[in-house]
């Protein structure tokens, strides 16, 4: 009897490794027809690959100097979507005019849901203008971008500007193309061809320059308005004959077909009474 013996092999699996969080935060700059600028705040947890929004994070927000009381812009704790903005307050407005480029300072301390997490971000103080022309009949939207450098207005070239009218709900582009980009004066500049756009009350369109989260200005947006669209035409049908109308103004199809029913209904209800009559004067009758 021979007995052969194999090598006996235990696997031994591994523990799973335990996923890493990485806390981020992000800023982003805005400025709406050259007001006070706001920043937009978004908290994010990297884990493994994914990038999931935290919400319910405090977050707290200083101007050029970092984590000094006195150039405190304030807290904001986000949203169910990780997202908070926080604008630039009265007090810090001498700080404000203290440099042509301001940085900010972010920082989160560390939670059970959230790491502690430091950004900060370096903008120049800008300003993005919107004129229209008429050249030979043809309708232009012009937008002009600057910086500050001290008290200069310096043009920025090479910058792409939407040049849109607002609709309901988003931007419609004001020709072919999807941006314009600024040439050596900061100017950029698009043919207005959209025809017969509804406007409001008065035939007026809002159009808008925009700049989106460029890395030296941020976002800008500027609007204004311009006499470009045709006033709705509000149709008053309401003395005539409709679904919607009063009940002496309904379509004469629906009456007939209601009175119809109607009629019926009382038919049947008769001609079954006058059978159970009938039949009672028959059964007198047998008697």
């Amino acid at each position: 009897m021979i007995c052969c013996h194999g090598p006996l092999l235990i696997a031994q699996e591994n523990p799973e490794k335990k996923e890493t969080r990485e806390s981020l935060i992000y800023l982003r700059f805005y400025v709406i027809n050259n007001q006070v600028p706001y920043l937009e705040v978004q908290t994010k947890n990297k884990v493994g690959r994914a990038f999931l929004s935290q919400a319910n994070v405090p977050v707290t927000i200083y101007l050029n100097n970092d984590s000094d009381a006195e150039s405190l812009m304030g807290k904001v704790v986000t949203n169910e979507k990780g997202i908070a903005s926080l604008g630039l307050p009265a007090t810090l407005a001498a700080r404000w005019k203290e440099k042509s480029n301001p940085t900010f300072f972010a920082h989160t301390d560390s939670s059970a849901n959230f790491n502690a997490a430091h950004e900060e971000l370096s903008m120049n103080k800008s300003r993005l203008e919107l004129d229209t022309a008429n050249e030979d009949g043809t309708r232009i939207v012009k937008a002009r971008l600057f910086k500050y450098e001290k008290d200069l207005r310096v043009p920025i070239a090479g910058v792409d500007v939407r040049l849109a009218v607002k609709r309901l709900g988003g931007y419609l582009k004001i020709g072919e193309e999807e941006s314009y980009t600024t040439d050596s004066t900061g100017t950029a500049q698009g043919e207005f061809n959209r025809a017969d756009l509804p406007g409001d009350a008065l035939g007026n369109l809002e159009v808008a320059a925009l700049v989106d989260d460029h890395d030296e200005v941020g976002t800008l947006e500027t609007r204004m308005e311009v006499p470009w669209g045709v006033p709705p035409k509000v149709a008053n049908n309401f003395q005539e004959r409709s679904l919607y109308a009063t009940g002496n103004k309904a379509p004469i199809w629906l009456m007939v077909m209601a009175y119809g029913c109607i009629a019926g209904v009382w038919m049947v209800i008769i001609y079954l009474i006058a059978k159970i009559v009938q039949m009672k004067r028959v059964a007198r009758n047998i008697s």
